[in-house]
């Protein structure tokens, strides 16, 4: 559908999920979403004298919305949405908002923009369907693993040797490094084939049928910590809030 507004802009109709929302300049939302026609756009919400222009519902993030919006000198704004299933993320857990603060992270680290993709939009909405029942952290881990093969970083988990680097970063974060090959004055680090198969079967799990999953809380916290280092590695970019979860 396409309609014009009164700058006589054409507008589009999106289906999108916020993954940051920030307060703007002149009185505006600054929001990151993905949308499942375009893929990562950011887009302006200018703030009307009763509200942000004609919405219904919350703007958070990690609320699944359908708007319209028109592009004008590069930019991309907001005229008419409609936000959905926004009242579980509006009153969320120190655990649940740090995980899913990670997750949003993992997301805009591995998604190129404007690269619409039906897989990991699927899967952003099965993880917002999936913490409302279960545990935060074990779905955040299964998402984000789930993640990196959606955005063609898959690792092998069978033969992929993992290293670990050399004491502690600044952050207090162990950080490992992933190789096909052996790797010179590197520590290895040895993962246990039940482990390689726990962590194939997280890459491969089935949200919509399968039963949650129980963990081995050592092994959950060895696959946690790969994960984002995994994720840094093959993006090339510090996830911050990783450093919440030591607090």
């Amino acid at each position: 559908m396409v309609r014009t507004n009164f700058y006589s802009q054409k507008t589009h109709h999106y289906d999108g999920i916020i993954l940051r929302l920030r307060k703007g300049y002149s009185r505006q939302l600054s929001l990151t979403i993905f949308t499942r026609q375009a893929g990562l756009l950011p887009f302006l919400v200018p703030k009307g004298k009763k509200g942000y222009n004609q919405g219904f519902g919350s703007l958070v993030e990690l609320s699944v919305v359908t708007f319209e919006g028109y592009e004008r000198q590069g930019s991309h704004f907001i005229t008419e949405y409609e936000s959905h299933g926004s009242s579980l993320l509006a009153d969320l857990s120190w655990d649940r908002y740090v995980y899913t603060q990670v997750f949003t992270e993992m997301v805009l680290a591995l998604v190129p923009p404007e690269a619409p993709d039906d897989s990991t939009y699927n899967l952003i909405l099965r993880y917002i369907e999936a913490i409302a029942a279960r545990n935060v952290r074990v779905a955040t881990i299964i998402a984000g693993w789930q993640l990196t093969a959606c955005a063609g970083f898959q690792p092998d988990t069978e033969t992929v040797r993992v290293y670990r680097y050399p004491g502690e970063a600044p952050d207090g974060q162990i950080r490992y490094y992933f190789s096909d090959h052996d790797e010179e004055n590197m520590p290895p680090v040895p993962v246990s084939e039940p482990v390689r198969r726990l962590w194939q079967a997280l890459i491969d799990y089935d949200w919509q049928h399968a039963a949650p999953m129980q963990l081995p809380r050592k092994d959950l916290a060895l696959l946690e910590q790969l994960l984002y280092s995994y994720v840094e590695d093959v993006s090339g970019k510090d996830l911050k809030c990783r450093k919440a979860l030591l607090d």
